[in-house]
């Protein structure tokens, strides 16, 4: 599995940082859905997969939003029907996307279920690398679907995006 066939559900409430988190995925590739709050990732996850509603591979989710934070929907996604009932939700990783300086939102990260870590600001090496490292994970694995357990690997460290030296459209 590539970068390029991934279908990658970010559930951030920033609009910048959802706007650009969008923009590079598609750079790599990918397509992209977007929830504003862990409540619209559930709400996704829990609708039927069709062509405009496809099921995610992988889901990138901000820690700190309003109505439901990543954290409990974490959580509801790892423990509660109908979500670990599904095999294919079951295994796709979710990667926390907390802010750099909180300590301790990386081990909260993992200790709610979720697979890996990048921090924001968000740096595009750093969220190409994070993609292969999965959908590599993914394929060693057999797939969503077939998955008992979850790796925890934590993510490279963050490198701010304000070091970005790619294309302006991108921001």
């Amino acid at each position: 599995m590539e970068a390029g066939s991934m279908h990658i559900l970010l559930v951030e409430d920033n609009v910048v940082n959802q706007r650009l988190i969008t923009k590079l995925l598609q750079k790599f590739g990918c397509t992209v859905s977007t929830a504003n709050n862990g409540q619209e990732a559930l709400d996704y996850l829990s609708s039927p997969p069709s062509i405009s509603n496809p099921r995610p591979v992988m889901i990138f989710m901000d820690v700190s939003m309003p109505v439901m934070t990543g954290y409990e929907a974490t959580k509801i996604i790892r423990t509660q029907p109908p979500f670990c009932t599904d095999s294919q939700i079951l295994a796709t990783p979710i990667i926390g996307m907390p802010i750099q300086h909180i300590i301790g939102d990386k081990a909260k990260c993992l200790e709610v279920g979720m697979n890996d870590v990048i921090t924001k600001p968000i740096y595009p090496r750093i969220l190409k690398q994070t993609l292969l490292r999965w959908s590599r994970w993914q394929v060693l694995q057999g797939g969503p679907g077939s998955l008992s357990q979850y790796s925890r690997v934590p993510a490279w460290g963050p490198i701010p995006l304000r070091a970005y030296r790619g294309p302006r459209s991108l921001l």
